[in-house]
């Protein structure tokens, strides 16, 4: 073989094998694939955030207020909610803060955090029977973060 005829016949073998890969990719069949779909944060989430650690409740509750409008997945819209009654609390704004943890456990009834934060509002509004349900509440949902002198008053 030529050298010349040897250096022909690699474009002519690369040629064919991408014509074979080519067709073998278009004749397998298509599998479904998960789509993922990146959506950026929602600003006001961030900075209520940011407020909320900084001290200044006041302008972390209307951060979370906007965010609340919004359109979140129930899983957000419950830590939003619970963000919202935690900043609420600190405050001042009891009743505020209860509607609003009460609003995250309608999000997301599992939601332990949204359960004591309510408790402490609750607490806060002389409802100390109220309290102690959610406290329980929350210790039934998640013993290993939830606890007090509280779960000796608790049933079952």
């Amino acid at each position: 073989m030529s050298v010349k005829h040897e250096y022909m016949s690699r474009p002519i073998t690369l040629g064919l094998l991408s014509a074979l890969l080519v067709f073998l990719a278009f004749s397998m069949p298509v599998q479904a694939q998960a789509q993922v779909i990146y959506v950026n944060p929602d600003r006001n989430i961030e900075d209520g955030q940011k407020a909320m650690s900084e001290g200044d409740y006041a302008r972390a509750s209307r951060y979370f207020k906007k965010a609340v409008r919004r359109n979140l997945s129930s899983e957000h819209m419950a830590i939003v909610q619970n963000s919202l009654c935690a900043s609420l609390f600190f405050e001042g704004a009891y009743e505020d803060a209860e509607g609003a943890c009460s609003a995250a456990i309608e999000e997301d009834g599992r939601y332990w955090k949204a359960y004591v934060n309510r408790g402490h509002a609750r607490k806060a509004l002389g409802d100390q029977a109220g309290a102690l349900a959610d406290f329980c509440k929350a210790n039934t949902l998640s013993p290993g973060h939830v606890s007090g002198a509280f779960q000796s008053q608790c049933e079952g």
